[in-house]
């Protein structure tokens, strides 16, 4: 954090002197800069010639153009419910740390999700496109482009297109419907291209000899896996000399939750073993469901603590004036989440935990809400380990909607795998693949990295711009659209039609632009 902030400062430093240069001398227009508002223009001529080359296939852009226009609106609803549930989840994004400004800044090597080389080639793959798509309407549609180049301030902001404004204002709702809905739909397209080649054609053909194995996907720090000594990506073969499988078999194990287990894993260099007869008894691991945080709410708090195991559930009913008890052990996360999807809110269950120090204890709760099932209020590992099989990960890395059976369940998968780098996917981290036969295993990662930021930046880039706010290209393609609208309901008046269309435009934008500060804000700090 402190690194990013020194960066921008020096960088800002070096920027001031150079605005202000910018904005008094004449010379300045010579190289080609110029101010714009409070960022600097740099002007060019690049890809002026390719447009004017290609713009006389004008019956393919005028296709175009009704797919772009199709395909913005599409995107822009999407944009507009992914902020309202940012708003309506602001208070809890508001309860937990930000993820830091420098996840603002789409700058590669700054940003921690965005890798310098591919977020790089990603970046300048998604601009070019973008703005070579907007020039390529601009003269199609008979308007003059001015310039092209870049616009900076204190950071590279990205590229743009500059069309001649005279020929702008005077084209018709259509021609500029086209103009600015092109960035947005070649943005969609090359994210749907891309997608193809990593996920279907490079992903879809591979597999694993460890495909159903209970894998680590991650390690928390300080936790019983993490002393031991079991890295991220390793396959558990067995434990206490019985397989272990991601979900616990009918009778479960022989060994109990809790207790200390010798483990042999697999990792890229061979066969490892965590013994429970090790002298180090720090380097010893209690098998169980480990209790990830402190419990702040919920019928966990104040019973529950970090790092207690969570070993089994007990719950008592009445059949036929008979007192039944079932007890349910958990020998992994699995087990506990598999659990609570049977329960219901206002259950009184009996907690059996184990502390820190070896103790067990044992406490009765009532059940909360979530939903439909019961909610203890906890996060969990698998002794400190996420879980995860090679196939689940290969089906999650290539199929966006993996596991969802709803519309809902569906709009939620798209924002979870699009968030992907939050959570290591890219699509997947380096530890893991050591899992898979792939042919010419350092070219294949490669091209399927290459391919998936591409995908991924021309998504975030494509998107934001569907934004119905000004200056985002979906400001402009939302008060188009609104211009249509009012003339389909009877306002044939095109002056009067305007100014209602620019101020509601103005007002949405206004809205939009509140909202996406708040939800932005939010995360980051």
């Amino acid at each position: 954090m402190e690194t990013t902030y020194l960066i921008l400062l020096i960088l800002a430093i070096i920027y001031v002197p150079l605005y202000i240069w910018v904005l008094k001398s004449p010379k300045a227009a010579e190289y080609g800069l110029a101010k714009y508002g409070p960022t600097i223009m740099v002007k060019t001529k690049l890809g002026i010639r390719l447009m004017d080359r290609l713009c006389v296939y004008r019956r393919f852009w005028k296709f175009f153009g009704t797919v772009s226009i199709a395909i913005s609106f599409m995107l822009m609803a999407v944009m507009v419910y992914i902020m309202l549930v940012g708003i309506l989840n602001l208070s809890a994004s508001l309860s937990r740390p930000g993820v830091g400004v420098e996840y603002a800044l789409a700058i590669p090597g700054i940003n921690p999700l965005l890798p310098i080389w591919y977020g790089i080639l990603g970046l300048v793959v998604a601009m070019v496109i973008h703005e070579l798509a907007h020039g390529f309407q601009t003269r199609a549609n008979g308007m003059r482009v001015d310039s092209t180049g870049l616009l900076h301030l204190v950071v590279p902001l990205g590229a743009f297109v500059n069309p001649n404004e005279e020929d702008v204002s005077k084209a018709s709702r259509r021609a500029k419907l086209d103009l600015y809905s092109a960035g947005i739909s070649i943005n969609f397209i090359a994210a749907v291209v891309s997608f193809s080649i990593f996920a279907v054609l490079m992903l879809g053909g591979i597999s694993s000899p460890y495909g159903d194995n209970s894998a680590v996907y991650s390690v928390s720090s300080d936790s019983p896996a993490y002393l031991s000594g079991i890295p991220s990506g390793a396959i558990i073969e067995s434990i206490d000399g019985e397989p272990y499988y991601y979900e616990t078999p009918a009778g479960g194990y022989s060994w109990e939750p809790g207790d200390y287990v010798t483990v042999v894993y697999i990792t890229e260099d061979g066969k490892h073993t965590v013994s429970k007869d090790d002298p180090d008894v720090g380097k010893r691991i209690r098998w169980g469901v480990l209790v990830e945080n402190e419990p702040s709410e919920g019928p966990a708090k104040g019973v529950l603590h970090k790092h207690d195991l969570l070993l089994s559930v007990s719950y008592t009913y009445t059949v036929a004036g008979a007192s039944v008890t079932e007890l349910t052990k958990f020998y992994g996360v699995q087990d506990f989440l598999k659990y609570m999807n049977t329960t219901e809110p206002g259950m009184t269950v009996t907690l059996n935990h184990m502390a820190k120090d070896g103790s067990v204890v044992t406490d009765t709760v009532e059940l909360g809400s979530k939903g439909s099932v019961g909610y203890v209020g906890i996060s969990t590992t698998t002794s400190g380990m996420a879980f995860i099989t090679p196939n689940i990960m290969l089906d999650t890395a290539r199929n966006p909607i993996y596991g969802a059976d709803s519309a809902r369940d569906t709009a939620t998968s798209l924002i979870g795998y699009i968030s992907g780098p939050f959570n290591g996917f890219t699509p997947m981290p380096d530890s893991v693949r050591w899992w898979y036969d792939v042919p010419m295993d350092g070219a294949f990662w490669i091209i399927v990295n290459v391919m998936y930021w591409i995908f991924w930046l021309n998504v975030m880039l494509g998107v934001s711009n569907a934004i119905p706010a000004f200056p985002f290209d979906g400001g402009f393609i939302f008060m188009g659209g609104l211009d249509a609208l009012l003339e389909r309901l009877g306002l044939k008046d095109g002056e009067r039609r305007g100014k209602v269309s620019e101020k509601v435009s103005s007002y949405v934008s206004s809205v939009m632009l509140l909202l996406f500060v708040l939800v932005i804000a939010a995360a980051v700090f």
